[in-house]
């Protein structure tokens, strides 16, 4: 009779595990672009002939994973050497970070998507997406 409590809740931590384990999409499918800064500099991304071309970037943003687990977001310094995204995903707002060292009082990289309320989740290739990202800036 002992042996069904301890069969669940080793059941229970392995899908725990799991659930953890498994990276989720950094935008979803009704992720929508709205703004993006670079250098202290904003692009509207819902303007007409703008600068960036929104569907590319969005579609750009589905490909790439980030972690399931949130950990704190650390302090950037300033914000010269990163690209900021802002979006609106699941109804909510959703901000993606990619910084190199230079901004970042530790002097790592940081790539980041967060909600506001001081806790993040990883970006999986965040230097890749940032590169990626850089290359489709006017």
């Amino acid at each position: 009779m002992k042996k069904k409590p301890t069969v669940i809740l080793v059941i229970l931590a392995v899908l725990a595990v799991i659930w953890c384990a498994v990276p989720r999409p950094l935008l979803g499918e009704s992720g929508k672009l709205d703004y993006m800064e670079y250098r202290g500099e904003t692009i509207d991304c819902h303007a007409p002939n703008g600068p960036v071309d929104r569907e590319a970037v969005e579609d750009l943003l589905r490909t790439y994973r980030r972690s399931a687990l949130p950990r704190p977001i650390p302090d950037i310094r300033d914000f010269s050497g990163t690209v900021h995204l802002t979006t609106a995903y699941n109804g909510s707002p959703w901000h993606i970070l990619l910084a190199d060292g230079e901004g970042m009082r530790n002097g790592k990289p940081c790539y980041m998507a967060y909600t506001g309320n001081g806790w993040g989740y990883p970006i999986r290739d965040g230097d890749r997406l940032m590169a990626a990202l850089l290359e489709k800036m006017p």
